[in-house]
């Protein structure tokens, strides 16, 4: 059986050797990223919450302002890469949302779809469209056709055959 001495005999310490760090509450910046949850938006950038500090980031110029607010509005998280200085690089998507195919379709089944245009918008083929522009609706194409199964009803003060 060996002695005491030996079996409790440690790892010789190097002189001029400095201790590892603790563990400290500051990420480093290495480049790696991390989630945060976005706070407010400020003149100077976005405020979020990353750990337990908050902190004001620029948002990389690859990023859309508006998904940004979105996050904000509904909650959801950001990712912040952590290089010197931090900075908001993208947003973590938690809900679906429509997609174009390879062959350009987007097919979806929701419960109800609903659009805001501040100016107008159109919907077109190759030779037809509809148009809405201000409070004027414009349909177009080679045959127009209104199909109803019981009546169907044309409301207005005048109407103009051409």
């Amino acid at each position: 059986m060996k002695p005491a001495r030996q079996r409790a005999r440690r790892a010789p310490v190097k002189r001029g050797s400095t201790p590892k760090p603790e563990a400290s509450s500051q990420p480093e910046l290495d480049g790696s990223v991390r989630l945060a949850t976005v706070l407010a938006e400020e003149p100077q950038g976005w405020r979020v919450r990353l750990g337990a500090r908050d902190q004001v980031l620029s948002l990389d110029a690859s990023v859309d302002p508006a998904l940004v607010r979105e996050a904000l509005e509904d909650g959801a998280r950001v990712l912040v890469e952590l290089a010197s200085p931090p900075v908001l690089v993208g947003v973590v998507q938690t809900s679906r949302a429509l997609r174009v195919d390879r062959q350009g379709r987007v097919d979806s089944e929701v419960e109800r779809f609903e659009l805001h245009a501040r100016q107008g918008a159109t919907v077109k083929t190759a030779g037809a469209f509809v148009q809405v522009k201000g409070s004027e609706v414009e349909l177009y194409g080679t045959r127009i056709l209104t199909r109803a199964r019981e009546v169907a009803k044309i409301l207005a003060r005048m109407i103009n055959l051409n």
